[in-house]
Order: structure tokens, then sequence, then C-alpha cells
């Protein structure tokens, strides 16, 4: 792709929807107040803050999945050089507010992600002065990775993956995606199959491998963001209001869509079993007061976890709306049922491995695209089972729910499974070591 022609119709397109854009940047939470950061304003005081000495790595993450995915990655390099400068860059808000609060140990520095705007990628590329950038699963944008080329800033992507419909795309666009692929150094894909699409695709079969998926080792209870600690799970239940002898199933990162059908077969479920709890954590945590509408004209006695002075008149609701950032791990340590959201609507689901390293057995729905390789290795070890409407999901619910012992088995399956697949970040560290220190 010519990048003369990518800029130009950047340019263009910058003049014409400029006024839409100032409008979205002041009124959109997701840009206000991040648009100026991104346009590279402040980033010289900014980068004042690195050291000046040694070598440089940065770490780009697209939000919330992927910052998961790079956390035991960024702990692993901090351990391995304690001396050398850490950058850590999220694209949406959220991610960089949670790559913030679960490394803030270990990075040196964060930094918004630039726009792809030639002066702006130039600027940030250096200041910065990174001697590897390190790509977590996606996001990719010409001008950034031709501006790192031409600046011989080796580039790797890892822990790579490739829907169908991604692959479809990259297909179609090859003259776009192609000569950004073949800038990496070297690509990590999470499974053979996602490899073998990237050499498809043109990338020389040199630079890739598969070498795992490193969500495997971010669950693991030492590296999703807190130190599991020896009390007992009726404190921690405690600090959610939730009694211990509930029953607690959690319908984890949901999407429009999706909690009509959870909150209607609860309803159902709650006649049969009146000890059973419901968490409901929207992907979006603003969403809270729109769940709890639903749940209202469903006739649901429900509180939010951001409302609790809303709450004195229900304080034993069975029904918790979690509308925060950050609890859902926590809350998957002591639940005995877990649904992963984003999977019952073709939205690619989400990563259903935080609780299977609990050992809770799991469900989700037929649409889990962007975790084809993980959701496969749960219904083969049956330790998950798919749903695909309401009618499902109480049916499934009401056997594990009767059955304590299936229940027990289907969690416990689901953990020898992620410990089986530890490892994944040492063979990252392998090929990281030998790049920066050819470089």
């Amino acid at each position: 792709m010519s990048m003369f022609f990518y800029n130009i119709f950047q340019i263009t397109s910058l003049i014409l929807l400029s006024p839409l854009l100032l409008v979205k940047a002041i009124i959109s939470p997701k840009y206000r107040g991040r648009v100026l950061l991104r346009l590279g304003f402040g980033l010289e005081k900014l980068t004042q803050k690195l050291p000046e000495d040694g070598k440089r790595i940065w770490i780009h993450a697209l939000s919330v999945g992927e910052v998961l995915s790079a956390q035991p990655l960024v702990r692993a390099l901090r351990a391995t050089y304690p001396d050398m400068g850490l950058i850590f860059s999220a694209s949406t808000k959220t991610g960089e507010e949670l790559s913030q609060h679960v490394m803030a140990k270990e990075v040196d520095l964060f930094v918004p992600f630039p726009f792809d705007l030639y002066g702006v990628v130039k600027k940030f590329i250096h200041c910065i002065g990174a001697d590897l950038f390190i790509l977590i699963e996606t996001d990719f944008w010409p001008n950034f990775l031709h501006i790192l080329d031409n600046e011989n800033t080796a580039a790797i992507l890892v822990n790579g993956r490739i829907s169908q419909d991604s692959f479809a795309r990259y297909q179609r666009l090859r003259f776009i995606f192609l000569p950004m692929f073949r800038i990496f150094r070297f690509i990590s894909m999470q499974t053979k199959t996602d490899a073998e699409k990237m050499i498809n695709l043109g990338v020389d079969a040199a630079r890739v491998k598969a070498l795992g998926n490193l969500k495997y080792d971010a669950v693991l209870p030492d590296t999703v963001g807190w130190e599991q600690e020896q009390r007992p799970i009726s404190f921690y239940r405690q600090q959610f209001g939730i009694s211990t002898e509930k029953v607690v199933w959690i319908a984890g990162s949901t999407h429009a869509g999706e909690e009509v059908a959870i909150l209607s077969a609860y309803k159902r479920l709650s006649l049969l079993f009146p000890d059973l709890f419901l968490v409901v954590a929207p992907r979006k945590v603003e969403r809270g007061r729109e769940i709890k509408e639903i749940a209202d004209s469903l006739g649901l006695t429900v509180r939010q976890r951001t409302a609790p002075l809303l709450d004195e008149d229900f304080p034993g609701a069975p029904l918790l709306i979690l509308d925060t950032m950050g609890e859902l791990s926590r809350m998957y340590s002591f639940c005995d049922i877990a649904f992963i959201g984003g999977s019952l609507v073709p939205d690619g689901g989400h990563n259903p491995l935080e609780p299977a390293a609990f050992g809770k057995p799991i469900l989700f729905g037929p649409y889990m695209d962007d975790f084809t390789e993980i959701s496969s290795d749960l219904l083969e070890k049956n330790a998950a089972v798919v749903c695909h409407d309401e009618d499902d999901i109480f049916e499934i619910l009401k056997q594990l729910l009767v059955n304590g012992r299936l229940r027990n088995e289907m969690g416990e399956r689901a953990q020898s499974l992620v410990l089986q697949h530890r490892g994944v970040t040492k063979r990252h560290l392998e090929i990281i070591d030998f790049l920066i220190n050819s470089e």
C-alpha cells in the first residue's frame, strides 16, 4: 500500500470530518481528556520520567483483554531486566486505566497510544526511543509500524490470533495488511491454525511460530492483579454482601442483548433454588443502570455495586449488578458457576480462563470466535457447556445446581487445563531476549 495515498486520505478525511470529530472528542467519555495526549501534547515532559541509560521496551495493548494477556509478560520482563525501561500503552480508556492499576509496580512509564498521524507517530517514536516494540494480539496501524521500520526499531507481535472474519478481511485487504505484517521481526501466534493463516497471507514462515496463549499464564492466581490471600470464602463474600449459604452464579462481561435471557432464566431458577445468587457484570460498566431497568421490568429485586446508598431498602437482594472495574476476578474466585458474556450474541466472547483457573464450571454461548482454541479445549475436557438461549441456560444451570458433584468435577477439569498450559511466558521471553540482545 502506498503510504503517500494513505496519508493524503487521512488528511482529507480530517479536514472534512473535523467538526464531527471535535464534538465527539468533547462529548464522548472515551475520548474526553485523552485527545491532546494522543496527539503528543506534553509528551516531552512525560518521557523525562524514563531512565536516561539502558535499553527500553515499549509494550502496547488494544484494550482490557489484551492488557490482561500482557500482564504476565510485563511481570516477567521486569524480573528478567530490572534495569531496563518499560513503557506501556493501551488504545482504550478502560485498557489504560486497568494497565495503570495492575502494572504500576513493573512499568516505568504509561503513555497514551498515538493517533496514526505521520507527524504525531514520529514524535512519539523519537521521544520514547524504544529498542523493541511489542504488540499484544492486535491493533495494526500503518504509519506507526512503517515509521518503526524506517527508524530501524525492532517490532514483534505476540499472542497473535486471527479469527475467520479477520482472516477474510486480511485476505481482501492484503495490500494493506501484508506490508504491515512483514515489518515484524517475529510473530508469535496462539495456535498452529493461527500461524498457518499468517503464513498463507504471505508472511515468511521462518518468522512465524505458535508459542501458545499468554492468557493461560495470565490467569494464574499470582498474575490476575491480586495475590490469593489465605482467607475464607466468607470474608470475600462479605465484601459484596453475599452470605456463605448462597450458591453464586456470575454472568461476567455481558453484552447488550444477553441480560434479558440471563435474568429471565434466573427468575425461573430462583423459584426452584431460593439460595441462588446472581451477579451480572456488564462488559461496559456504564450499562449498570440499563441492566437494573431490565431487572426491574422482570420484577426482580436488584442492587448495584456502585450505588450502595440506594440499596438500603433491599439489603438482602439476591441479584447484584457489578458495575465496577477490577472486581470481577475476585468474584470468580468465590463463585460456584460462571457464565462468559459476549457469547450469546455475535461479539466473539470473552476469556473463560479466569474462572477456569479458580476451578469453576463454565457456561458460554455459541459465539466464542475470539477464544476458539480455549473454548474448544474446555469443551473437549468437559469443563464447559454451550448454551444458546434462555431455555438452555435454565436447563444447564438446573442440572449444575442439583448436582454439586458435577459442578466440582467440571471445575477441577477446567483448572487442570490451565495448569497444563503453563510456560507460555517463558517461551516468549526466550525470543525477546534474543532480539533485545542482538540489537
